[in-house]
């Protein structure tokens, strides 16, 4: 068996990001929001201020007509509302529609549960301190900022 101490931090952080995510949507699920992890890419930046298709496109690393197609889905879903560009009478904004609001509030609730019990393994101390240590190597190679969350696909 490999030494559980040589194992990359790159390979636990992705186990760790999985078991979490996995850990959300079937907590999401029970909740009565059925959210597709390509969703949530869209939901959070779309909370920062509304998106065009392009933005969709640009974000997943999609072409802009399976942005359009996943658009159309959350719409059709309720997770996203259409709304006309003011500066541009051809394009359409993406907002958050109520159902995504509630499916945003829900992820940070069922994220405070998840985080939680990480604590009851590792102690609420060492807990923070992994959250510090994370921020602050991403804010160093960064600029100072945090990144964007983007798919890894």
């Amino acid at each position: 068996m490999t030494d559980p101490t040589q194992v990359p931090l790159a390979r636990l952080m992705a186990m760790g990001l999985r078991s979490l995510v996995d850990a959300l949507h079937e907590r999401l699920e029970r909740r009565g929001l059925e959210v597709k992890p390509v969703y949530a890419f869209v939901l959070l930046a779309s909370r920062e201020r509304p998106l065009t298709v392009n933005d969709v496109a640009e974000l997943l690393g999609f072409t802009k007509q399976a942005a359009s197609k996943l658009a159309e889905v959350m719409e059709r879903e309720d997770y996203l509302l259409r709304r006309p560009h003011p500066q541009d009478a051809r394009a359409k904004l993406l907002h958050l529609a109520p159902r995504g609001q509630r499916a945003l509030r829900a992820a940070e609730d069922i994220y405070v549960e998840l985080e939680a019990e990480w604590a009851e393994v590792i102690g609420k101390r060492r807990l923070e301190a992994l959250r510090s240590d994370l921020n602050a190597v991403l804010r160093a190679t960064h600029g100072g900022n945090l990144p964007p969350i983007r798919p890894t696909w």
